[in-house]
């Protein structure tokens, strides 16, 4: 047994081969731990799995060069070229690269956040190196449901492109209802109808108008009215009324349909119409 260990001591490929297997066991425990710790702390459950992966993917990759090149000097030359040749002939390459550790290290947005970056609008399903994917669905103004179709968006965009989270502010965001009356109809109890319409809605998602505003400002986002609010302008072809209210991110839609069935029940011929032309 004694000759048996002399002997791969005595060898050193098989001397680094055993580094390697120590190597790769002592992270594989190490990152069971920093995942039990992270959840322990309160983590994004979602979002602890790739970034300890990748962290000790790197830490693997850094510790190989220095078990099977005996240190890091002999490499850095390589890469210095590798890194030149890699910037010249593919800087997108690079650029996603550098991409994800914005998304990662400055948490511009986490696994289900629902996004948009540049055209593209849906909810984050996975991270990655280079790409990130979308959920597609449609973008603010229009349904806001998902469509169905997978996006993979490039990391690089978030480098020169807003990148606008509706989830991450509260989980609400303000909606405007636009409604534009005949000349001769009734404003004011129109006006009515939509504010009773809304606290309608509002009463039947169980929002808790307090608690939004404290989530809002402990991202420093501060609003000095959280209950719904119609203001009146006049438009071509009638008087427009405009209901601003909360809702929460994924149901725009439903909120719209919620609010507009119950105001169109009141349209009275002759005292209060539609318009017959709407303009968004």
């Amino acid at each position: 047994m004694d000759a048996l260990i002399r002997q791969i001591l005595d060898n050193p490929q098989l001397v680094k081969v055993a580094h390697t297997l120590a190597l790769a066991l002592i992270l594989l425990v190490l990152a069971r731990m920093a995942r039990s710790f992270a959840a322990r702390q309160g983590r994004p459950v979602a979002e602890t799995p790739h970034a300890i992966k990748y962290a000790a993917m790197l830490v693997f990759v850094i510790g190989l060069v220095i078990i099977w090149f005996e240190g890091l000097s002999p490499v850095f030359a390589a890469l210095t070229i590798v890194a030149a040749a890699l910037t010249i002939v593919s800087k997108e390459f690079i650029l996603n690269f550098l991409g994800s550790f914005v998304i990662f290290w400055r948490e511009l947005f986490a696994i289900g956040d629902r996004v948009q970056v540049g055209d593209n609008s849906g909810d984050v399903i996975a991270k990655g190196v280079l790409y990130f994917t979308l959920l597609e669905s449609g973008g603010c103004g229009t349904t806001g449901h998902s469509t169905g179709k997978l996006v993979k968006v490039p990391n690089a965009q978030v480098l020169t492109l807003p990148v606008v989270n509706h989830t991450r502010g509260a989980g609400y965001l303000w909606n405007e209802l636009r409604l534009t009356l005949t000349p001769a109809s009734d404003w004011q109890r129109a006006r009515t109808i939509l504010l009773d319409a809304a606290e309608g809605y509002r009463e039947s998602q169980a929002m808790d108008l307090e608690k939004i505003r404290a989530a809002f400002e402990r991202r420093s986002v501060y609003f000095r009215e959280m209950s719904p609010r119609v203001y009146v302008t006049v438009a071509s072809g009638g008087i427009r009324l405009t209901l601003r209210y909360l809702c929460r991110t994924r149901l725009m839609r439903e909120s719209e349909d919620f609010i507009t069935t119950r105001f169109l029940a009141h349209l009275t011929p002759g005292e209060m119409e539609l318009a017959a032309m709407q303009v968004e």
